[in-house]
Parts: C-alpha cells; sequence; structure tokens
C-alpha cells in the first residue's frame, strides 16, 4: 500500500511542477513582450522629444522674425501651474460659482475661440501673418 500512495504523491507533485514550469514560461514570454513594448515606446517618445525640439526652434525663430517673444507669449497663455492648483483647491470650495455661462469653464476652450477669432480676422484682411502678430 505503500507504494501506491507514493506514486501517487509523485504523479501529483510531477503534474504540480509540469503547470508551474508552463506558468513560469508564459510569464517569462509576458516579460519579454512587456520589456519590447516599453523599449518601443522609450524610442517613440525620444522621437517625440526630437520633433518636439525641432518644432520649438523652428517656433522661436519664426517668432524673433516677427519680433515676438515667445517666453512672454507662454507666460500669457498659459497658467502658472502652482496658481492654478491653488485654483483647483478654491474650486472645491465652490468652484461653480465662477464657471462662466456657457459652461466652458477651462482655459483651452477659451483660447481656441480667440485663436479661431484671430484666424478668421486674419483671413478677413487677406495676410496670415496679421493672425500671428496680434498676440
Amino acid at each position: 500500500m505503500g507504494f501506491g500512495d507514493t506514486a501517487k504523491k509523485i504523479q501529483r507533485v510531477s503534474d504540480i511542477a509540469e503547470k508551474l514550469y508552463e506558468r513560469l514560461n508564459q510569464v517569462i514570454e509576458q516579460v519579454q513582450d512587456l520589456k519590447e513594448r516599453v523599449e518601443s515606446t522609450s524610442d517613440q517618445l525620444d522621437s517625440m522629444d526630437r520633433e518636439l525640439a525641432e518644432q520649438r526652434a523652428i517656433v522661436e525663430a519664426l517668432a524673433e522674425q516677427q519680433g515676438v517673444d515667445p517666453d512672454a507669449v507662454v507666460a500669457e497663455r498659459l497658467p502658472d501651474p502652482e496658481a492654478e492648483s491653488e485654483g483647483d483647491e478654491s474650486d472645491a470650495d465652490g468652484g461653480e460659482a465662477t464657471e462662466n455661462g456657457d459652461g466652458a469653464g477651462d482655459q483651452t476652450g477659451s483660447d481656441a475661440g480667440s485663436t479661431a477669432a484671430d484666424a478668421a480676422s486674419g483671413d478677413g484682411a487677406g495676410s496670415g501673418d496679421s493672425a500671428a502678430t496680434n498676440d
């Protein structure tokens, strides 16, 4: 009787070991896939960083040609992150009262509207440069 029980136990341990081995191989494969995706994402981010730097250099060169200070425009158009976080805290207390009636409570919506209006006025004047210098 002892040999039968031992054989069953060994078979059960062997089955568990096989399942564990299969699962371990699956995990290794998943980790390798994840590593490849991380490397690919890193390469994409590096490429985007290079493109962004190129675009910034072009925009700064164009702004310099037009006599526009890009840092001043950025400071004017984008809210200060510290002031924005303080504003978020005050919005939690009663932010509904500060929202304007059209429901556009974010900065992006108001910028997009003024940009569209600037572009429309530039098209009416017949020159695309006039819209860029209105800022």
